[in-house]
């Protein structure tokens, strides 16, 4: 008898045990629920949640998060300045950062985000983004070794001629006159 493998959300253990941690920075509930189901599609990630920019500089420098969830709209702070404190703490320099956000913004990669999200968010695609970004310390890490090569033993090519890492998919805004089934609609 044949066995099917049905295709699904979150292709990993469902039961895994957490090995990451995200850290959102979010003062809205309704968008922290969103975000909370949106992560128990993938439960080798635990999400910490701060509501404000004191809480989530503190958390990030007592938690060490492998990403940096910011809304840009916090209480206490603009999510472009958490991220500029948050750089002034050595362990926190290179995590990377997505700015969450309904605010306009086209790009805030030269305030160190690498990417922004804007709201409403679909899912589907959120769910790429952060495996994807989440990858990347991982691939970095393997080109760094494979550039280690000491010389070419027939196996294997050079370092320098190997392909490039492509650039990234970019993130799409989704259009306000498209109804979608998976978007999340919390704009605050």
């Amino acid at each position: 008898m044949p066995t099917f493998i049905h295709a699904q959300d979150n292709i990993l253990d469902q039961h895994a045990e957490p090995t990451r941690t995200v850290l959102y920075v979010e003062d809205h509930p309704v968008n922290v629920l969103l975000m909370q189901a949106l992560f128990a599609k993938r439960p080798q990630l635990r999400l910490m949640v701060a509501t404000d920019g004191e809480e989530g500089l503190r958390m990030a420098i007592d938690e060490r998060p492998e990403l940096l969830l910011l809304d840009l709209r916090l209480p206490d702070c603009h999510g472009v300045d958490l991220l500029q404190r948050m750089r002034e703490v050595e362990h926190l320099r290179h995590v990377p950062a997505v700015a969450v956000t309904a605010e306009g913004m086209s790009d805030l990669t030269s305030q160190g985000f690498r990417e922004i999200w804007h709201k409403p968010m679909d899912m589907r695609t959120t769910l790429v983004r952060l495996d994807w970004i989440l990858a990347q310390p991982d691939i970095e890490r393997a080109q760094a070794v494979a550039t280690e090569v000491p010389a070419n033993d027939g196996w294997t090519r050079p370092a320098a001629s190997r392909r490039p890492t492509p650039d990234p998919i970019p993130f799409p805004t989704p259009r306000a006159t498209e109804p979608h089934a998976s978007v999340i609609d919390a704009t605050a």
